[in-house]
């Protein structure tokens, strides 16, 4: 309990540094950040967390893809049979 009151007590100091950052930045750190943007170095964070999430996408799209066909596989050893329009929903 007293972690996230503390916590809280900072971030409130933070905020008093100045009210449209948050906190005061030097000239150097201002610096850092408008090149970090200027440069498209955000944008190319920003795409390898997308291709990131793609590829967990993906792998969890093919590990689904296995366990359908598992069953289909299982369904067909036991003569089981489904309806044409239950097969691609």
């Amino acid at each position: 309990m007293q972690k996230p009151i503390n916590n809280q007590a900072k971030e409130i100091e933070e905020l008093e540094g100045s009210p449209c950052t948050g906190r005061e930045l030097s000239d150097e750190q201002a610096l850092q950040i408008y090149d970090y943007y200027l440069s498209g170095e955000y944008l190319i964070r920003n795409l390898e967390i997308v291709r990131e999430e793609k590829q967990k996408a993906l792998e969890g799209l093919a590990h689904l893809e296995a366990i359908e066909q598992s069953i289909l596989d299982r369904m067909q050893k036991q003569n089981i049979s489904i309806q044409s329009d239950q097969q691609n929903g």
